[in-house]
């Protein structure tokens, strides 16, 4: 068996491809195998895989015919790979050469079912190398030198670096739990992590950074911020669903949903406004599934996003607006902070001089209201304008589609009265012209019989008068004497 096969999906990654495989080729693990997935590549990254497949036998490719998304590919991978570990590289990032070698060695010795190393990210546009605690999983240094399961890490879980590219997993340890991709989604990371995470028997941690993750490039499936977003809302549900199967899910439950509320309504904030509704929509059909009783609801209150989520149960996309527009009023930032150093400021002063302090904060908090109060205003009015303007500009599309299909009507109508026209005047012109050839033909008929009846008069009398008259035309002066002949039989008659 080989000891670990590595799924490279990619589509349209030439500039990248290169420098991704010469990594993996050139591995101190020389026992892989390492299957690419040319997701419907226009470029010329099929091309530059295939030369390097013509010179390693380890590495095979596998074609879509049409462009399939990362889940789709990663599955074929899965379904494929014959390693008894499966890493996970992507098309524009590299590893260190002995990325493979020490990650598995890791895992074998420990016999875990998923083994983790801390990466480095690479900015493409400053081009430069960087990293921080996310990638270098700092909150699991505890487990710096063991291995640990996933009841260990629950106050951790929420934080965990949840990519694919930095684990090496048991081959035979997804195959009996059926773990596959989200197919046709963005954001499967998210999920694949919970619903394997979860499941494992043993982690680990190589604490080496062995990965290199290539971010803000040109074309990446993450820059792509239009209705691909949309994906978070199921892909989240998908892992709720996975962590409420945890056994110490109702120990952090609150945490959970205080993670989920916020995930979900930050990106509710990312979005451009063509996408509000219909992502508050799905965002509200989410919430409501969300069971709470009031033990939960008092934990929750806490919550970052709380107010809006509270809020977002009840109201409908507008009424939602009307709510946010209220909290800039009764809520704003900066009056709390006055407030909260005032009641600092209050403990560090010995009571004598307590009224004069109080008064100066009074005052101070006074005019800061009266500064939100007029900031508030002018916001206020810039928020309703802005809602005019988004259903002013709501209406005018409506009327435009309208218009259009307007107007595409009255063009498929003409066109259709156009083609009957020319059909029916096709008809009428062969009707005619059978009926002027019916008469020509009647015509000539009778012209050509009328002929022939004059004609033979003027047989039967050359007949009569002269018995028969042969006349042979030769040449122009034969005629010209049979013309005087004639003539002269004329003068005699």
């Amino acid at each position: 068996m080989t000891k670990v096969s590595i799924i490279v999906p990619f589509h349209n990654v030439e500039k990248y491809i290169t420098k991704c495989l010469s990594t993996l080729i050139h591995q101190t693990l020389d026992d892989i195998e390492i299957i690419l997935i040319n997701d419907a590549s226009t470029d010329l990254s099929k091309e530059k895989a295939e030369e390097f497949a013509k010179n390693d036998k380890r590495i095979f490719i596998l074609n879509t015919n049409e462009l399939s998304g990362q889940s789709y590919c990663r599955n074929l991978g899965l379904e494929t790979a014959s390693g008894e570990y499966i890493g996970f590289v992507d098309a524009d990032d590299w590893v260190e050469l002995d990325m493979f070698e020490k990650m598995y060695n890791r895992a074998k010795s420990a016999n875990t079912d998923i083994t983790m190393c801390q990466s480095f990210l690479f900015d493409d546009k400053e081009r430069k190398t960087y990293t921080n605690d996310y990638y270098t999983l700092k909150l699991l240094e505890q487990f710096k030198d063991k291995s640990f399961s996933p009841e260990q890490t629950k106050d951790e879980i929420l934080n965990i670096n949840v990519v694919l590219w930095n684990k090496i997993y048991k081959k035979e340890f997804l195959t009996q739990n059926n773990l596959k991709f989200a197919d046709g989604y963005i954001y499967e990371d998210l999920t694949f992590f919970f619903e394997t995470y979860l499941k494992a028997y043993k982690i680990n941690i190589v604490w080496e950074k062995l990965y290199y993750y290539r971010q803000n490039r040109e074309y990446s499936t993450m820059q792509n911020s239009d209705k691909k977003i949309y994906d978070r809302i199921p892909m989240v549900e998908r892992s709720f669903n996975a962590l409420k199967n945890a056994k110490f899910y109702n120990e952090i439950k609150t945490d959970i949903i205080s993670w989920i509320i916020d995930d979900i309504f930050h990106r509710y904030t990312l979005l451009e406004a063509q996408y509000y509704e219909e992502y508050y929509d799905k965002m509200k059909e989410f919430f409501l599934k969300i069971e709470l009783n009031d033990e939960d609801k008092k934990k929750l209150e806490g919550s970052y996003c709380y107010d809006e989520f509270t809020n977002i149960l009840k109201c409908s996309y507008y009424g939602f607006w009307n709510y946010l527009i209220e909290k800039y009023k009764t809520s704003n930032k900066r009056i709390k902070e006055a407030e909260h150093k005032y009641n600092l400021a209050i403990k560090e002063y010995v009571e004598e001089d307590k009224k004069e302090i109080t008064k100066w904060w009074e005052n101070h908090l006074s005019e800061e209201k009266e500064n939100l109060k007029e900031q508030f205003e002018t916001e206020k009015k810039s928020l309703e304008k802005y809602l005019s303007n988004e259903k002013q500009k709501e209406l005018d599309e409506q009327f435009e589609f309208l218009e259009s299909k307007k107007q595409y009507d009255m063009k498929q109508m003409f066109e259709k009265q156009q083609r009957e026209f020319h059909k029916w005047n096709e008809n009428a012109l062969l009707e005619q012209k059978k009926q002027l050839i019916n008469e020509y033909e009647t015509k000539l008929r009778i012209q050509n019989e009328n002929y022939q009846k004059t004609l033979q008069q003027v047989k039967d009398y050359y007949e009569n008068e002269f018995f028969l008259v042969k006349i042979v035309l030769k040449s122009y002066k034969i005629k010209n004497q049979m013309i005087n002949k004639i003539k002269n039989l004329f003068k005699k008659n």
